[in-house]
C-alpha cells in the first residue's frame, strides 16, 4: 500500500483546458482536434484541499499540465492559495492566457512564497508558434514581463527544434534582459510523432535539433529504466489529475485509483515485470546511449 503521508512532491493538473495546440500533447490529435476521451475539466478546490491534508509532508506543489495549462483553470487563485501549505510552488504555462494586470496579481499572490513559474518561449517571434500552435509570443513576453516586474520568480522554457536552434542564444540575451531568472532547454523531447496544423490539418514540418535524443517506439523495449532512475522513486511523488484522482505517474493515465491509495501501482514492483506497466516506463522515459 502506498502511504501518502510520504509524499513530497505532488504533480497537480489544475485543468484539462488549453489555448495551445501543440502537435505533441496528449490532449490533442498531433495538433489537429481534440483527443476522443479528453474530457474538459477544472480541478475542483474541495478534492485538492482533501489531497493536501493526506500529504502533511508535502515539499512541493507543481502546477505542470499533461492535458493542460494550469493558468487556464477557473479557480487557479484558490488552487494556489491551498498549495501554500507545500513550502515550494512551481508552475509550467505556456503564458499566453490571461493578461498583464491578471500576472501582476498572480505575482503578488506567490510574493513570499517560494515559488518558480516555468513560460514556455520555444524560440522567438518567428518560429515559436511552430510547435506552440494557438499561442502569441508577444503576449507571452507581455505577461512574463508583467510578472516579472511585479516581483514573480519566473524560468524561461525553450523546447530545441531545427527550426528554433540558431535562436537559442539570442532567446538566452532576452530573458536575461526581461528579468527571468533561468532559462532551461528541455531537451529530452521525443520527436516521433506527426505535427498537423491545428486549424486546417495540413502537416506540419518538425524536426528534431542536431543534438537531440530520438525515441523510436520500435526499439524502446532495449532501454532501461531502473528504480533509481524514477524520480518518483527517488524523491516520492504522486499525480493528480483535473478530474481529481490520484495516480503514482502522469504517465500511467490509465490506472487511476479513485480514492483508495491501496489499489494505486506499485512502480517498485511493476519495473520488474517486464510484460506489465514497465513497457509505460520504458516508452516514456527510457533513453538511448546518445549524450547531449
Amino acid at each position: 500500500m502506498i502511504d501518502l503521508s510520504t509524499v513530497k512532491w505532488l504533480q497537480v493538473e489544475a485543468s484539462s483546458k488549453c489555448n495551445a495546440w501543440c502537435p505533441g500533447c496528449s490532449r490533442n490529435k498531433n495538433g489537429y482536434g481534440l483527443a476522443d476521451d479528453l474530457v474538459v475539466e477544472d480541478l475542483k478546490t474541495e478534492r485538492f484541499a482533501e489531497v493536501l491534508a493526506m500529504m502533511p509532508n508535502l515539499q512541493v506543489a507543481d502546477f505542470c499540465g499533461t492535458f493542460g495549462d494550469a493558468i487556464a483553470a477557473g479557480n487557479i487563485m484558490e488552487l494556489t492559495e491551498l498549495a501554500k501549505a507545500a513550502p515550494e510552488i512551481l508552475v509550467r504555462t505556456n503564458g499566453s492566457l490571461r493578461n498583464e494586470d491578471w500576472w501582476r496579481d498572480y505575482a503578488k499572490q506567490l510574493a513570499g512564497h517560494k515559488h518558480n513559474v516555468w513560460f514556455c518561449l520555444d524560440g522567438l517571434e518567428d518560429t515559436h508558434h511552430i510547435y506552440r500552435q494557438g499561442t502569441d509570443w508577444h503576449k507571452i513576453i507581455r505577461n512574463a514581463t508583467a510578472f516579472i516586474e511585479a516581483g514573480g520568480y519566473a524560468t524561461w522554457q525553450f523546447i530545441p527544434w531545427a527550426h528554433n536552434e540558431h535562436q537559442i542564444k539570442d532567446c538566452l540575451r532576452l530573458s536575461q534582459k526581461l528579468g527571468f531568472k533561468k532559462f532551461e532547454l528541455y531537451k529530452r523531447v521525443r520527436t516521433n510523432f506527426k505535427a498537423q496544423d491545428y486549424r486546417t490539418g495540413a502537416p506540419v514540418n518538425i524536426q528534431p535539433w542536431s543534438r537531440n535524443e530520438t525515441i523510436n517506439p520500435l526499439t524502446f523495449v532495449k532501454n532501461r529504466v531502473d528504480v533509481k532512475d524514477c524520480m518518483h522513486l527517488e524523491f516520492p511523488s504522486m499525480y493528480l489529475n483535473a478530474s481529481g484522482k490520484l495516480n503514482v505517474c502522469c504517465f500511467f493515465n490509465k490506472f487511476f485509483a479513485d480514492n483508495d491509495p491501496s489499489k494505486l501501482m506499485d512502480i517498485t514492483t511493476q519495473l520488474a515485470d517486464p510484460d506489465s506497466v514497465h513497457r509505460v516506463c520504458m516508452h516514456h522515459c527510457g533513453s538511448n546511449t546518445q549524450q547531449v
